[in-house]
């Protein structure tokens, strides 16, 4: 993709909520831009590190305009002091002990704890292949009832499209930890125009449907990774001319 710049503002514990108004502030970017947004759960509460990393790309008005984006009241500032900072470091000091427990563990493909961006393995600690998105479950979860909160954010989002500008590709997650996820993601996906959304051939899902391509239960290691990039790249390659 030698004429590409690709970036993975993906982060950690981030939802489609938050993923949605990141997209928004993409558009402004110069540039032609195509953003690919998975489908995943939809949160309003939104992770430290999406906070963080808000404030280094130094959006305008936050949290006000997120709030506002989701149409949501903005919540009540917290304020607890001396518990606060004792929750912080609490926490912080468990991810430490976390870190150097995997750190011994994990020796060989471990690099510390990485709250933003991809960080590769080659683990694989699974051996099914029950979480895996089959054909049979997009059949299966295409009755259920439309969640029209989360279609309506979709919708705006692409409403905002600029031929040669900015582009939005959706796309269901290939993995989850309950097939009940499912039930909210298929309809809302369904729903989005054939343009706008990466629909997986039959094939390439039972290509993905390996458990030797699993880190864990719903995360891919290096090898499911590379698979299931193939398959990206391929749609990007046969769709790019229109964008």
């Amino acid at each position: 993709m030698s004429t590409w710049q690709v970036y993975n503002v993906g982060l950690l514990g981030n939802t489609l909520a938050q993923n949605l108004y990141l997209a928004q502030y993409i558009k402004h970017l110069p540039g032609n831009k195509v953003v690919f947004i998975e489908l995943t759960s939809y949160m309003v509460n939104y992770p430290e590190t999406f906070k963080t990393a808000v404030e280094y790309l130094e959006l305008p008005d936050f949290p006000n305009s997120y709030y506002k984006f989701l149409e949501k009241p903005l919540p009540p500032s917290k304020n607890y002091g001396f518990l606060d900072d004792f929750e912080k470091a609490f926490w912080n000091t468990m991810i430490q002990n976390q870190n150097a427990i995997k750190g011994i563990v994990f020796q060989e493909d471990y690099n510390g704890y990485d709250e933003i961006g991809f960080s590769p393995t080659n683990r694989n600690d699974i051996v099914t292949q029950e979480s895996f998105l089959s054909q049979e479950d997009l059949l299966a979860f295409a009755s259920c009832p439309l969640d029209v909160n989360i279609s309506g954010k979709v919708n705006q989002v692409l409403k905002t499209q600029k031929q040669n500008e900015f582009k939005v590709v959706f796309l269901l997650p290939i993995t989850c930890n309950d097939k009940a996820e499912f039930e909210v993601k298929v309809p809302v996906f369904n729903k989005i125009p054939k343009e706008a959304k990466w629909e997986y051939e039959e094939q390439f899902l039972r290509n993905m449907t390996n458990s030797k391509y699993l880190e864990n239960k719903n995360h891919l290691n290096n090898q499911g990774a590379y698979v299931y990039s193939q398959g990206l790249l391929k749609y990007i390659k046969s769709n790019e001319a229109s964008w």
